[in-house]
């Protein structure tokens, strides 16, 4: 019987992309620690995991060393640092997983079980920015109106006013601005199933009037659009409708899983975790 090799593995970085790698990663690899250039987390834990400086991790002596970022430029420097501190073996980064998203796969996957089961409504999406999920949404769902929520003009001053007092982010006023409609209506597959409701959130709500939904896509990044949508969006859902919500469990914007933590404790639901690399989660409407 052949010995199956585990690899003792470092994760290099211990912010949000090196927490999700560290949870995808299967029993072949042995996380011995994360390594982190911040002295203040150095002595905490991560689950059992705990976080050192990179020095002492290198002096483990892994087999791999995982590069929790994705930024290229970032990831080089890292490996610059740990191989001018001794260690010569192989490294990996997460960026591969960008071609394999777990959260448009659950989204796709929703989307085949409600056509098989004839869940009526509407689908949406409140946080467009350039409109790539929007458009992955409506060619899951290619024959449904697709409402798109969306300043278009980045974080509104109201709503980074209650990140800054709440110290919940340090997002900025203008924030994701670089978008305009034209240019999502332009890739989406079907700009006739398009309703753009442009503006402050929850304003435009008010354009809702008779609509149900099967599918929502809530991408709000911040405290009080997530708190506002949750209820309105969740009253609407039909019996089987799904609200999916970006960035619960992202240590960049925690007003997310705030409200998110809020709503369920008051209305007796759960948030399933979605182990993309933003802590993406689902609520589902069963009664």
């Amino acid at each position: 019987m052949m010995t199956k090799h585990v690899y003792k593995t470092i994760i290099f970085g211990a912010g949000q992309i090196g927490q999700m790698t560290a949870r995808l990663l299967g029993n072949s690899y042995q996380i011995m620690c994360f390594a982190d250039n911040d002295p203040r987390k150095h002595g905490q834990f991560i689950g059992n995991i705990p976080i050192c400086s990179p020095s002492k991790a290198a002096a483990l002596l892994p087999d791999l060393i995982i590069l929790g970022v994705l930024d290229e430029e970032r990831r080089g420097s890292m490996m610059q640092q740990m191989e001018h501190l001794g260690y010569h073996g192989s490294f990996c980064d997460p960026s591969a997983l960008r071609m394999f998203d777990a959260r448009v796969a659950v989204m796709r996957l929703l989307a085949e079980q409600m056509h098989q089961q004839n869940i009526p409504g509407d689908v949406a999406e409140l946080g467009v920015f350039q409109g790539d999920f929007s458009c992955l949404i409506s060619t899951a769902f290619p024959d449904r109106k697709i409402h798109l929520f969306d300043t278009f003009e980045g974080f509104s001053e109201k709503d980074i006013a209650v990140e800054t007092s709440r110290h919940l982010s340090r997002a900025k006023t203008g924030d994701f601005s670089s978008t305009d409609v034209d240019s999502v209506l332009r890739i989406m597959p079907d700009p006739s199933h398009v309703i753009i409701h442009k503006g402050w959130f929850p304003d435009t709500f008010s354009d809702i009037t008779d609509e149900t939904f099967c599918f929502v896509s809530l991408d709000a990044d911040l405290y009080a659009p997530t708190a506002a949508a949750l209820p309105l969006f969740y009253e609407r859902l039909s019996i089987g409708g799904v609200l999916l919500i970006h960035d619960v469990y992202s240590t960049q914007f925690s007003g997310c899983n705030k409200a998110v933590d809020e709503f369920c404790l008051k209305h007796h639901l759960f948030a399933d975790p979605v182990c993309d690399l933003h802590g993406s989660a689902i609520i589902r409407k069963i009664i």
